[in-house]
């Protein structure tokens, strides 16, 4: 295994060169993981260099270790070091400079570690890029499938607001036209740093960065698309699916004071999807400068509504959160998991 891994190529007989770039933190198994299962579909490509992917792991100041299992076990991959400020969006931006200006990559490929990449994800990453050119504006996204739940679909891309959330969504099509994608598995030329620059890692520091990055790119003239045939699994556990879901419901599963500070917590953690300063900004985001007071208000407004749940029936609260759990499709077993803690403690 060397820093290149090669494949043959049907794009115009040239040479494409692919970078993924995975940012890492404090996650040592997870990663090691990924860039195994990397090195090992790269092992069984031909030797054709008429397509090549390095990898570039971003590592945000690990103190566990990850950042020396990289050099001793994987000296193939191109090791960036942060100190801990970078975060989700720092750490991406950080790669596809680096991507773009030391290793004159053609794609970009966005990549999380905590996934398992499917079997045939080398191949298919090389198959999309063969159907396009670097020139052409199109990022296209790969699914993020529950691993004891093939049909259910955890991260991949959003249409008017709504999560593609069901295998099936796709019916007979490999591709969706979508609005914005998560940035678990999302592939994108390496042009799209001189069009649209970099993510905004100033105004999402974290959460976020994945889905302003593309909007804006979508708002360039740049084509946004998800594909099933680019696909990795999780398991998604229902921590999970109560981290994503609204602040109210958090608060009503949560059956201690201790959780149920954490609920108030999610409002100024990074590590929370619902913090201010990134739902601020989402609303936003087209506007250069937020006024402080508006991210008061809304923390203001959110609060008030977590609280001010307690006042209404018992009944109407459970009929809204199953509607939340049909919604999205958690499917019964993880929505029962999730209950049960409350349904214990209350019962």
């Amino acid at each position: 295994m060397t820093a290149v891994i090669q494949n043959q190529s049907a794009y115009a007989g040239q040479s494409v060169s692919i970078s993924l770039i995975l940012p890492v933190r404090n996650r040592q198994d997870f990663t090691a993981a990924i860039l195994q299962q990397l090195a090992q579909q790269g092992a069984e490509q031909t030797d054709s260099q008429v397509a090549a992917i390095q990898v570039v792991v971003v590592d945000d100041g690990s103190s566990d270790g990850t950042a020396d299992l990289i050099r001793h076990r994987f000296p193939w991959v191109h090791l960036l070091q942060g100190d801990g400020s970078l975060w989700w969006t720092g750490a991406i931006a950080t790669g596809m400079n680096y991507a773009v200006q030391q290793l004159s990559a053609d794609y970009l490929v966005w990549l999380n570690d905590d996934i398992a990449i499917a079997d045939d994800f080398i191949p298919q990453l090389i198959a999309q890029c063969q159907r396009t050119s670097p020139d052409q504006k199109v990022i296209t996204g790969g699914i993020i499938r529950e691993v004891t739940h093939p049909d259910w679909i955890v991260f991949g891309g959003v249409i008017a607001s709504q999560q593609i959330n069901d295998i099936c969504q796709f019916a007979d099509r490999s591709i969706l036209k979508v609005d914005t994608l998560n940035g678990n598995i999302a592939v994108m030329p390496a042009q799209i740093v001189s069009d649209v620059g970099l993510p905004d890692t100033e105004r999402f520091r974290h959460y976020g960065g994945d889905y302003e990055y593309v909007c804006r790119a979508k708002a360039a003239g740049y084509q946004v698309q998800l594909s099933r045939l680019l696909q990795a699994t999780t398991a998604y556990t229902p921590a999970d699916v109560k981290r994503y879901m609204p602040l109210w419901i958090q608060w009503y599963v949560s059956s201690t004071l201790a959780d149920k500070w954490s609920v108030l917590q999610n409002l100024t953690s990074r590590k929370s999807p619902h913090n201010v300063e990134h739902m601020v900004n989402s609303i936003y985001r087209s506007v250069p400068h937020v006024p402080r007071w508006k991210y008061v208000a809304f923390y203001v407004r959110k609060l008030i509504k977590i609280l001010g749940s307690m006042l209404v029936p018992t009944a109407i609260r459970r009929d809204r959160i199953d509607a939340y759990l049909k919604h999205h499709r958690v499917p019964a077993d993880v929505a029962q998991g999730l209950l049960k803690q409350r349904e214990s403690f209350t019962s």
